[in-house]
């Protein structure tokens, strides 16, 4: 499948999977919005990259755990590409290997505040902002299927939007607009290679 003339945002694609995503849509001729929180070198050098190989990619600051930074973002892309066909809401913060009994108050908020709370701004922003028979992809964990000891803080921040997905699905789905969960499995690398489960919700 070409995406020429297509534009795709992907949050948290520096580096890891989000990289490897935004670079497989720039190879396949989307133009790309890469999105960093801090790491500005990481990000232009992975825009340059995808430039390198003859894509379009340009690298956007903004730190998903605040509302007005997700605002600015997609702003921001508008502004450069004009419009929006696919996002992908992939930022997140890991913690595993912490028992319920082991987690503290700050390791909640860290967490809750980008995988919960700004991954649900994100998906409000990306369905404000796509263009009609466009695509949004919330990329979740395989640990909200299979929970395991040490995983329950990690797990419970990130299954809030896998239900959002749901509803968000019927809720513009009249629009064309195709709204999906994928959650990884085993990662190797940076990346490049996964396995996903990936689970298709109704957009009507």
């Amino acid at each position: 499948m070409g995406f020429d003339g297509k534009v795709a945002l992907v949050t948290g694609s520096s580096r890891g999977i989000g990289r490897a995503i935004a670079e497989r849509y720039a190879a396949r001729g989307a133009k790309v919005v890469l999105n960093y929180a801090s790491n500005s070198a990481l990000a232009e050098q992975a825009a340059a990259d995808i430039v390198r190989s003859g894509g379009h990619a340009t690298a956007i600051q903004a730190d998903i755990a605040r509302v007005s930074d997700i605002r600015r973002l997609f702003d921001t892309a508008l502004q450069t590409y004009g419009r929006l066909d696919i996002v992908v809401a992939n930022a997140g913060i890991e913690l595993v290997a912490k028992p319920v009994d082991d987690f503290t108050e700050p390791d909640f908020d860290r967490l809750f505040a980008v995988n919960a709370k700004g991954t649900f701004f994100t998906l409000q922003q990306a369905a404000r902002c796509v263009a009609d028979n466009g695509r949004i992809i919330y990329v979740g964990t395989s640990n909200t299927a299979f929970p395991l000891p040490g995983r329950g803080l990690y797990g419970g921040s990130k299954i809030a939007a896998q239900f959002l997905v749901q509803v968000l699905a019927k809720e513009i789905g009249h629009r064309g607009v195709a709204v999906n969960s994928i959650l990884p499995t085993a990662i190797e690398g940076r990346g490049y290679s996964l396995m996903v489960c990936v689970r298709k919700y109704a957009s009507s």
